[in-house]
């Protein structure tokens, strides 16, 4: 009779664990952020390797107003602050999340993968007819 309960309180805290879009607060700090970078001002696209050496990312987001904000570290902004992107999220079949943060003249999308404790942002630009954009791949550790 005293074991039902007991499995009770073990799945109640494992569901988040399972299920990440049951909790409704998280938070993710991604490092290693690295991938490819590509221009293109009309006459072809040119690929070059991409990175921030040394920076980590901050997210925090609430699965309930589907409120998220990414801060980037002060050493890596070219004015020395800190600086914080406001985005939407939004929690996928298959158990992860996706972050659109809009900003004047681009837009960066950022996926979360709890489970394997991963994160592939894109960045995309366009000025005029010049397309840019990145793909950034990085390591996290999460909490619910």
């Amino acid at each position: 009779m005293i074991r039902h309960p007991i499995r009770l309180a073990l799945a109640a805290m494992l569901i988040p664990l399972a299920n990440p879009a049951v909790a409704k607060q998280w938070s993710a700090t991604c490092s290693d952020l690295k991938g490819m970078r590509v221009d293109d001002s009309g006459s072809g696209a040119a690929f070059a390797k991409d990175g921030i050496e040394g920076a980590s990312w901050t997210y925090r987001w609430d699965t309930t107003t589907r409120k998220a904000t990414l801060t980037l570290p002060a050493s890596h902004a070219s004015d020395g602050k800190a600086h914080k992107q406001e985005g939407t999220v939004t929690s996928h079949r298959g158990g992860f999340f996706a972050i659109v943060s809009p900003l004047p003249g681009a837009v960066w999308t950022h996926a979360i993968y709890p489970e394997a404790g991963r994160l592939l942002a894109t960045q995309s630009t366009a000025k005029g007819s010049a397309l840019s954009g990145r793909v950034l791949t990085g390591t996290c550790t999460l909490s619910p």
